[in-house]
């Protein structure tokens, strides 16, 4: 008989998740009074006999059925482990020795939380699937049950019942008693600048520069060896030793000499000193104030700068509007655990103020004095919204800005028409596996569509490697795009002409891929500059002219000044922004930072003291 090896286990248990990722709409059982192993009616694990009221898999009676008497005309498998994944409602992941645990052999009950639990029987045999119906439960009914080689995994979906049993008949050591147990929480405070104590409540907050001093109640006794090692971890985050007071009841004051920049506390991994279930409570993500973001005002002219607003954390992405009243700001945020990419608002330019907007920052784009916004992939809603920025609320969208609309779209100046790459169309092939994706234009009043076939080259990759978007000329008369001439580039420039409904390339190919590039017209509608992260970004004369290269810039964007001649543009994400001119090729160093875009001569530039602190969740 082969031995079970435990460095294995958690690579079986996460083939076994996958295979149960499809959500089961079995309906459950009816819950029936718990039977404890070794009472009466319980399953003896030695003889295979089941007890009354036991059911057999996915709602078959006691009986085993003929595939099972089958497999069963000689003794069933031996049991090599046994192994549980018991989810919460705010840990879905696998974290051995939390949410996974491999059950001793002597172990035959186990608490489990309030999220879905699976249950895996590793047995020895390379073929689990003639004995998945040696499967039997008393007290709740799986929502699924599957077999991974040698494995058999029944999942119950959550809530779970109060107590059930589930165990594979003529299995000796296959029986487990599940028993649903409160997860323990925690109440987070804080000592804000004027002394007070103010609450914890979300998944970030800005903390006063100085001393931290936070507060953690829980509701029930914790696992000492867990809370010391989530003690370890925020002290090594912190960087500075840790003075830690316990106070009556289940509580604990923290305290930093210094609040870092970023502190993140992740109280998942620490346990219930009975059930050992984790804290049910996200990650919360500290800042320092003195360490926020801010926007700058810098003249070109005699490098003086203004410091015009402090930010929210975590900004990467800058959008200002067409009429300089606001820049669109996208940037990272802590969500559910995660951080993603999420946090949206503008800055009123006039008020020298920050708007946060209540809205999932995805594909932000200005038109019409509007800002649009269509949610990221993941996100629970996936339409567009329309936001009115000086009112800071929702507006009606056009009637035909649909989902149809994808996120790649731009919009007109004036935000009545959207422009966008269709679906690769097969029919029209090009050769190496290419075919062909139109140009699409439509009217968001009317739904009236103007179609441009076969605009660009669509590779294998398909609609998503086509690029994010096309770009209106400034006087909304015309749409270019860049027509991939491989599935990692050159691309060459294409341009539609909407009065004369004609296709024009323009100019020599650019060493740029259109995948994730982006497409800027100067203000005077003469040149277009070609961007792409981690690539150079080239300016592109329409008069047919050479591309001109500016060297040193792979940031992805790039702003042109009113008068055509200068580009805001920077190194990378963060780093080395610069002016380009493009009458000299000179350049005028402002630091990093994230190019914001430009006031007259001016630039607006995004700031960070210091270094830039990035949180990370795990």
């Amino acid at each position: 008989m082969r031995g079970w090896r435990p460095v294995a286990w958690l690579a079986v248990l996460c083939l076994l998740m996958a295979a149960c990722a499809t959500p089961s709409r079995m309906p459950a059982a009816p819950e029936t009074p718990s039977v404890r192993e070794g009472g009466a009616g319980a399953a003896d694990a030695g003889t295979g006999e089941a007890p009354a009221g036991a059911t057999g898999t996915a709602g078959q009676g006691a009986a085993a059925p003929a595939a099972t008497v089958s497999a069963r005309q000689g003794a069933p498998p031996a049991l090599l482990g046994r192994i549980l994944f018991r989810g919460t409602s705010t840990l879905r992941t696998v974290v051995d020795g939390v949410t996974a645990l491999s059950l001793d052999p002597r172990v035959d009950e186990v608490a489990v939380g309030s999220g879905d639990v699976l249950l895996s029987w590793q047995l020895d045999t390379h073929d689990a699937r003639p004995y998945r119906d040696l499967l039997r439960t008393r007290g709740a009914e799986p929502a699924e049950v599957r077999t991974v080689l040698g494995s058999i995994q029944a999942r119950f979906a959550a809530p779970p019942a109060d107590q059930w049993e589930a165990w594979l008949e003529g299995v000796r050591g296959s029986h487990v008693t599940l028993v649903r147990r409160a997860e323990p929480t925690v109440i987070l405070t804080y000592r804000a600048a004027d002394g007070t104590l103010r609450l914890l409540a979300g998944e970030e907050a800005v903390v006063p520069d100085g001393p931290l001093w936070v507060r953690l109640a829980f509701d029930q006794e914790v696992d000492p060896a867990s809370f010391a090692a989530w003690l370890a971890d925020v002290e090594a985050q912190g960087e500075q030793p840790l003075i830690v007071t316990q106070e009556p009841g289940y509580r604990w004051a923290v305290e930093l000499e210094r609040a870092p920049a970023c502190l993140t506390l992740d109280l998942r991994r620490v346990v219930a000193a009975g059930s050992g279930l984790p804290v049910a409570r996200y990650p919360v993500t500290l800042r320092n104030e003195a360490t926020l973001p801010y926007l700058e005002r810098v003249s070109v002219d005699s490098g003086e700068s203004e410091h015009l607003v402090t930010l929210p954390p975590e900004i990467t992405e800058a959008w200002p509007s067409p009429d300089g009243d606001y820049i669109a700001l996208r940037g990272r945020q802590s969500f559910q655990g995660e951080m993603r990419e999420r946090r949206g608002g503008v800055v009123d330019l006039v008020r020298n103020q920050w708007l946060p907007l209540p809205l999932a920052a995805g594909s932000l784009r200005w038109a019409g004095g509007r800002l649009l916004n269509h949610p990221s992939a993941g996100e629970a809603a996936q339409a567009w919204e329309v936001w009115a920025p000086d009112a800071g609320e929702r507006t009606a969208p056009p009637p035909f800005l649909t989902g149809a609309v994808p996120p790649t779209a731009s919009f007109s100046p004036d935000g009545n028409r959207a422009a966008y790459l269709g679906g690769a169309e097969e029919d029209e092939p090009r050769g190496h596996g290419t075919s062909t994706a139109p140009l699409i234009v439509l009217d968001l009043t009317t739904g009236e569509r103007q179609v441009a076939e076969a605009f660009v080259t669509a590779w294998p990759q398909g609609r998503e490697a086509l690029g994010p978007t096309a770009a209106w000329s400034p006087d909304g008369r015309r749409v270019a795009a860049l027509d991939p001439m491989g599935p990692a580039g050159p691309s060459r420039l294409v341009i539609y002409d909407l009065e004369r409904r004609g296709r024009q390339v323009v100019g020599e190919p650019v060493p740029v891929p259109a995948t994730g590039a982006r497409l800027a017209w100067s203000l005077d509608g003469r040149s277009l500059a070609v961007t792409a992260p981690g690539h150079t970004a080239w300016v592109i004369p329409l008069d047919g002219g050479p591309a001109i290269p500016i060297p040193d810039s792979g940031h992805g964007t790039a702003f042109w000044h009113g008068s055509g001649g200068r580009l805001l543009t920077a190194r990378g994400p963060g780093e080395g922004v610069f002016v380009f001119d493009l009458a000299d090729g000179s350049r005028f160093e402002l630091g990093d930072g994230l190019p914001a875009g430009w006031d007259g001569d001016a630039v607006y530039v995004v700031r960070w003291p210091g270094t830039a602190a990035r949180c990370g969740l795990r």
